[in-house]
């Protein structure tokens, strides 16, 4: 990782926000000319099994997200009459140079202390805890190039949903295992209560590139701050990644499975590789799988106030693909915790 960082902090000089290039309107080759007509779709899979081998903490997460492209195509006489109207309401809020996109996600993360092999109550560990929700996100995006500024990219996003046995850790991590012939993870009886969850998020990125980024060889570095406020997490966030390679992709980075992560731009290059180092760092006032339940007694544990991931990765690409792998670390997230949690992060995304 260390490395890494250093060959892109290497191509960091000949970032230059004055010439940024305006990737919604910027003119490709011919080949690469037609947009997105719908938008993108995401499937995100992480694993503590992956190139790390433990069953424990953040042992697992799954999302499927759906992103929208730019609405305003969606706005002439040629679409439905009540995609068009929804289009038309959403554009009344951003101004007119602005795109703005709709996302949809259902994910679900699973949590366990260090040792499954056990059906008594480990009160020093991680509770057993599920977190099983959908979202809705709003993305607006800010070209920079014309005032000389960097492109920038708001997202509001709710995401809602259960924590506790309606969440169904249990089934989805036993299920599992017999399909892989592992044995079941033996404590689930004493996961966290059920509750009803809400989260309400939003985050601001940057994206400061080189002038070829988005048609040969380049970089870009993607700062992002936002926060989060519910009973089910509630924090303050910052971070940044660096990205290089061939032909990058005019999104905003390729994130770990968390809210606010998605992007896509409205063109793609016939084929991408690049290389990537990121890092996001939380503030955390509330995490209902370690503090335990909000209004009744449950497992819980001392949490640590500040948790950061690293992590570094992979992209291939193609005009209609993407494919990502990223190694995550990820510090102690509460008193008594043994070691960092490691696990790794896949995602695959069509774009359409």
């Amino acid at each position: 990782m260390k490395l890494l960082f250093t060959c892109l902090l290497l191509l960091a000089p000949l970032i230059d926000s004055a010439n940024a290039l305006t990737d919604e309107t910027a003119t490709l080759p011919p080949m690469q000319s037609e947009r997105l007509r719908f938008g993108s779709i995401s499937l995100y899979t992480e694993n503590d099994k992956y190139l790390g081998g433990t069953d424990e903490y953040y042992t697992n997460g799954l999302k499927l997200s759906l992103l929208s492209t730019d609405l305003r195509s969606f706005t002439d006489e040629s679409v439905p009459s009540a995609v068009r109207g929804l289009s038309l309401l959403f554009g009344s809020w951003v101004e007119p140079d602005q795109a703005y996109k709709i996302g949809l996600t259902l994910g679900q993360n699973l949590y366990t202390p260090s040792d499954t092999s056990t059906s008594v109550y480990q009160p020093n560990d991680r509770p057993y805890a599920a977190w099983l929700y959908m979202g809705v996100a709003f993305h607006v995006y800010h070209p920079g190039a014309e005032t000389g500024a960097a492109d920038r990219l708001d997202v509001f996003e709710i995401n809602a949903g259960v924590v506790g046995p309606g969440a169904l850790g249990r089934e989805a991590q036993n299920g599992f295992h017999d399909v892989i012939g592992s044995p079941h993870a033996e404590g689930w009886d004493h996961q966290i209560e059920s509750e009803p969850g809400m989260n309400f998020v939003y985050e601001r990125k940057y994206r400061f590139a080189t002038r070829n980024a988005r048609t040969g060889w380049g970089a870009d570095v993607i700062p992002h701050a936002g926060l989060s406020l519910g009973n089910v997490f509630t924090y303050a966030n910052a971070g940044f990644e660096m990205r290089g390679g061939w032909c990058l992709p005019a999104d905003f980075g390729s994130n770990l499975i968390r809210p606010s992560g998605d992007s896509n731009g409205p063109r793609r290059a016939p084929f991408n590789i690049l290389v990537f180092a990121a890092t996001d760092g939380r503030a955390m006032a509330r995490d209902i799988t370690l503090d335990g339940n909000t209004f009744s007694d449950s497992p819980s544990v001392d949490k640590n106030p500040f948790v950061a991931d690293l992590y570094a990765g992979l992209g291939l690409g193609t005009t209609h693909w993407q494919l990502t792998y990223a190694q995550a670390f990820r510090t102690r997230e509460f008193k008594g915790q043994d070691h960092n949690s490691v696990f790794g992060s896949l995602s695959l995304t069509f774009f359409y």
